[in-house]
């Protein structure tokens, strides 16, 4: 990498070292350096979280390293693309517009996306975060994630071994460890300023690419409607400039987080991934780019950085951001594009010369100011040109505004086709639903109003994307908390995690529409859960007292805050999508096998790989909702027809989206949902496309239908408002009311509860490593815990313990017959973790 002083002088080095100063988190100086927050930050299953502040904080420091990695992963997986590029150019002549466009339209985007969310998700409005997502539309692997803890921690870690440091010091080590990893990863020397400057030409090759494909390759950023969004995004793109990367920066600005998943996986995959229905773009009926009216739905709602975020997503383009903002009548002083700046002036005394009398300086002067006074008339003049051109242009730009021609636009897509791709699955499995099952939606469908508790998040905006839809399901969508105005406040008092953990209304529900039908998004719209007021429940007390000395008793049932709402959560939602399953594998006809001796028939059964059917869930998961799954798997012959070739199998995994993602991945069709209302249902395209040819079902039509029903979901992550159209869809496919659905199964009553423990007690309670349903250590711990529940209720009884992954705390959880041995149960198990505490 060179010497000191070498990285040092570097081009890179000067870039970087003013941004990553910029945003450290807060310290003093005096007697060392030390930081104000001394915790070390972890990129845990939602990304980085933490408090916003306008001055220093450890969340912009995140937000500056999350640029330097989403820069490192950009240029990963386009460098090398970028030699392949410049072969193929001078080979296939492809570096024309139109063999551009034709050459990798035809075949794949040859350039990878990335991108990252800018969210909380359901933390308060107050905090915010990032969510990073790979060239695939998932999260970012493990590797990637201790790149960034280790940029984002480097600080602390450096002054706890070096006491004695300047911020220099530390500066300087971070620099480092960035340039290891590009010349570990990349084999992209940074310090060396050809190399460096090499980004550059990627940039802006593949800005050149973007301009003439339809398929997009960039950095694409976007957040949910947090205020310090922008300012945040703004560090991104600093971040992303130090590494000489200016065009490639899609800002997408107001985005929910599914559709970013989707939006990078389908970019980069649409001819590649069978996931993908490629048709969509063959159709040539729909555009990826910009779009001119694209943030004119904004005028609708109550926002505070309306200005900047038009700014952001038409105006900050890399170098094209001052021709733009100079074009709309902003930014750049008029003097500056006259070529007459502040300097223009000679003072009096530079223009005297030596042995000059008065009498000749007097008409020196006569003489300056005449020609200054020709030289104000031609710049009138040239003004008045100027102004008729000006007049010119913008007569130009409303005209080009109108045909959506703005040419810098075409090089980056906005998250219109995310809609536009799901209203067209919709309506294909609409149409094959209503020809397959006779017309079924004009009988099932019933008109009807449905209330959204958007959060006064993301879905606030973008629902109304999916009008169309629920009018053809006959639904009438009203919105509650949508940011109508200025009292409107993220999660304050409603969204998804409010009502499914508190147990409460949402503030703004409308109280006399008691018997209508509710459902609630989270901050970035990848959670959803329902509920509905029944006046039939029993009256239960709205408060309990917390068992023993418990610091945070936390419901899971219906018992406790607003008795009266029944929520429909994960689980119950997963129980939806799997009737509808079944009844479509139940319909699909088999061809049997014909002219093969019955000893031959088993053989010819072994040979079909078996469909694997897979609902995955946690610890956490109520065991009601195991046994119903158990019941249904119970009342099918599985040793006839379609089912003598699947198997349906109920998986527990450990806590956190990741696991339950890393198993419904290897599922032939994997359902996750956990209790919070985050899920969908993942396929192995595959294997199934395999297992219909070999059962010869491929084109029947109720087994096309299954397809197109299990394809309809978000294939990259849980996406609350892809749900919410599945499960309008599946109510009405299956003919049911939410109180039918409520009453798949009654949940037992539930509760966890928290107890703080120190660090290093938590790390000697080890729960199984699969599941965590029992503690693999200490032994002790989990016969007490065996004991209690046998004692308090053999029957129904459960409970588990396990550390949480994000705090010193212990968490404990436990279901029960009644609330009463719930209670039982809690107070003496948190008694024997105490008492553990003590003794170790």
């Amino acid at each position: 990498m060179g010497s000191m002083s070498d990285c040092r002088e570097s081009l890179f080095y000067r870039k970087v070292k003013s941004c990553i100063e910029k945003y450290f988190p807060g310290y003093s100086s005096e007697g060392g350096i030390h930081f104000e927050s001394t915790c070390e930050l972890t990129y845990g299953n939602s990304g980085f979280r933490d408090k916003y502040k306008m001055d220093r904080c450890d969340l912009q420091n995140v937000l500056s390293k999350s640029g330097i990695l989403l820069g490192f992963l950009f240029i990963k997986y386009n460098y090398e693309r970028l030699k392949m590029y410049r072969q193929l150019g001078s080979e296939k002549n492809v570096g024309k517009i139109g063999k551009h466009y034709n050459f990798y339209n035809e075949k794949r985007n040859l350039w990878k996306n990335v991108g990252i969310v800018i969210t909380a998700s359901h933390n308060p409005h107050n905090e915010n975060g990032i969510k990073i997502i790979d060239h695939n539309g998932r999260q970012i692997n493990m590797i990637y994630e201790e790149y960034l803890s280790d940029l984002v921690n480097n600080h602390l870690r450096y002054v706890k071994n070096n006491q004695i440091c300047t911020l220099d010091d530390i500066i300087y080590d971070t620099i480092i460890l960035i340039a290891k990893i590009f010349k570990e990863e990349i084999h992209i020397d940074l310090f060396d300023n050809t190399s460096f400057n090499s980004i550059c030409d990627l940039d802006d090759t593949i800005h050149s690419s973007n301009l003439h494909n339809i398929l997009k390759g960039n950095i694409c950023i976007g957040f949910d409607t947090r205020n310090s969004s922008v300012h945040l995004n703004r560090i991104i793109i600093e971040s992303l400039h130090c590494l000489n990367i200016r065009k490639c920066i899609n800002n997408m600005c107001y985005v929910t987080t599914p559709c970013m998943h989707f939006t990078i996986n389908f970019l980069n995959g649409i001819f590649i991934d069978k996931k993908i229905d490629h048709t969509f773009m063959e159709k040539g009926e729909y555009d990826i780019r910009k779009m001119e009216d694209d943030l004119d739905f904004l005028s609708k709602f109550h926002l505070q950085n309306g200005e900047s975020v038009w700014e952001l997503y038409y105006l900050y383009c890399g170098h094209l951001e001052h021709t733009m903002e100079c074009g709309k009548g902003r930014g750049i002083p008029i003097g500056n594009v006259l070529g007459v700046g502040l300097s223009d002036g000679i003072p009096l005394k530079s223009m005297q010369k030596e042995g000059e009398s008065a009498q000749d300086r007097r008409e020196h002067l006569r003489d300056r100011r005449e020609h200054l006074q020709d030289r104000c008339e031609h710049l009138q003049d040239r003004c008045e040109h100027l102004r008729d051109r000006c007049e010119h242009l913008q007569d130009r730009c409303e005209h080009l505004r109108d045909r959506c021609e703005l040419p810098y636009l075409c090089a980056y897509n906005s998250d219109q086709f995310y809609f536009d791709y799901f209203a067209y699955l919709f309506e294909n499995l609409y149409n094959h639903l209503s020809e397959t099952y006779d017309k079924i939606f004009s009988t099932n469908c019933k008109e009807e109003i449905i209330y959204v508790d958007c959060s006064n998040g993301i879905a606030s905006l973008k629902l109304d994307n999916f009008k169309g839809i629920f009018t053809i399901l006959k639904k009438k969508i009203i919105k509650i908390n949508y940011i109508q105005d200025e009292k409107s406040i993220l999660n304050f008092e409603c969204g998804a995690d409010y009502v499914y953990s508190k147990r409460k209304l949402p503030i703004n529900t409308p109280l006399e529409k008691i018997n209508s039908k509710f459902c609630s998004f989270d901050g970035d719209a990848d959670r959803i859960i329902y509920f509905f007021f029944d006046n039939t429940l029993a009256e239960e007390p709205s408060e309990r007292d917390a068992p023993c000395n418990s610091v945070t008793c936390t419901r899971s049932t219906n018992y406790g805050g607003d008795s009266n709402v029944v929520i429909l959560d994960g689980p119950k939602i997963a129980c939806l999508f799997l009737k509808c399953i079944m009844k479509m594998l139940l319909s699909v006809q088999v061809q049997e096998e014909r002219n093969i001796p019955e000893s031959n028939i088993s053989l010819s059964i072994c040979s079909i790989k078996k469909l694997d059917i897979n609902i995955i869930h946690t610890a956490y998961v109520n065991s009601a909702f195991i046994d119903h799954v158990r019941d249904i798997k119970k009342n099918i012959r599985w040793d006839e027809g379609l089912f003598r070739y699947i198997n349906l199998n109920i998986i527990c995994t450990k806590t956190g989206i990741k696991n339950l993602d890393n198993v419904a991945q290897k599922s032939s069709i994997g359902i996750l949902f956990e209790s919070n209302g985050h899920g969908t249902i993942y396929v192995d395209v595959n294997h199934l496309n395999e297992w219909s040819e070999k059962l010869r079902i491929t084109e029947e039509k109720h087994f096309v239908a299954l397809k197109k029903y299990l394809l309809f979901f978000n294939q990259t992550t849980g996406d609350a408002m892809i749900d919410f159209i599945a499960i309008e869809l599946s109510l009405s496919f299956l003919n049911l009311t939410i109180n039918q659905w409520n009453k798949f199964y009654n949940p037992l009553p539930s509760y966890y509860i928290n107890v703080p423990c120190p660090k290093k007690i938590m790390h000697t309670i080890i729960p199984h490593p699969d599941h965590e349903k029992y503690l693999v250590e200490p032994k002790w711990l989990q016969g007490k815990i065996d004991q209690v529940v046998k004692e308090a209720d053999a029957k129904y009884g459960r409970c588990f313990v396990r550390p949480s992954g994000t705090e010193n705390i212990i968490r404990i959880y436990a279901e029960a017959q009644s609330v009463s041995k719930v209670d039982e149960i809690l107070c003496k198990v948190e008694q024997a973790v105490r008492q553990y505490m003590e003794r170790s």
